[in-house]
């Protein structure tokens, strides 16, 4: 492997440059039918106890909340550019009723064990939790939901960028989210162009991340 380690002030520079996950996009659209079927490839994305804590609120192209979304974003050159901006939301607070409902509907089934499940050991667990607990439990599960949709917008042949800086208390105020919502991740999605701002980015070789035990 090519020695990468800076030697000077402009070696640094140019080497974080690199790895900036700075993009931009054309100002192609993204089909309605692969948004959907992204939202519903996150939707399914696995979570502890599958009570779904999450939310996903689509700015969609045109939309009347843009220009806050994308400020919200701190104006990413991803954000500002996309043709679609999704935001994943962690819902700690909902996690009783989302237990309930599970109790519910397992009732009407006549799944009488599964019911008893989320009534007794899944409501024990989640009462006998911190409140910092709770939220990284979330925001795991809203991690996975986020992953998965860039995945799915990936295979359908556009591009997305998480974007690596959010004004929390902007977006809750966009949606009109409570105190507890968590804003894990947004997801711009469009059209790529070649790597963005920075040209190629620097991929380092797996062997310098994979330690085997």
């Amino acid at each position: 492997m090519t020695d990468t380690t800076p030697t000077s002030g402009a070696a640094f520079e140019s080497l974080a440059n690199a790895r900036r996950s700075v993009r931009r996009f054309s100002s192609a659209s993204v089909p309605e039918e692969v948004m959907q079927s992204a939202l519903r490839s996150a939707h399914l994305a696995p979570s502890s106890n599958n009570l779904q804590p999450w939310e996903f609120h689509w700015v969609r192209s045109g939309s009347a909340h843009r220009e806050a979304a994308v400020t919200a974003c701190l104006s990413q050159p991803a954000a500002a550019t996309s043709a679609e901006l999704v935001f994943f939301v962690g819902r700690p607070d909902l996690l009783e009723a989302r237990c309930a409902a599970m109790v519910v509907h397992f009732e009407a089934v006549g799944n009488d064990g599964t019911a008893s499940y989320y009534r007794d050991k899944v409501a024990a667990n989640i009462a006998g939790m911190s409140a910092e607990d709770r939220t990284a439990w979330v925001d795991k599960s809203v991690a996975l939901a986020a992953a998965q949709f860039m995945l799915a917008t990936k295979a359908a042949g556009f591009d997305s960028c998480p974007m690596e800086g959010l004004d929390p208390d902007k977006v809750r105020a966009l949606f009109g989210l409570p105190a507890e919502a968590t804003v894990t991740m947004a997801a711009s999605v469009g059209e790529g162009t070649p790597e963005g701002l920075y040209g190629p980015r620097l991929r380092f070789p797996l062997a310098d991340h994979l330690r085997e035990h």
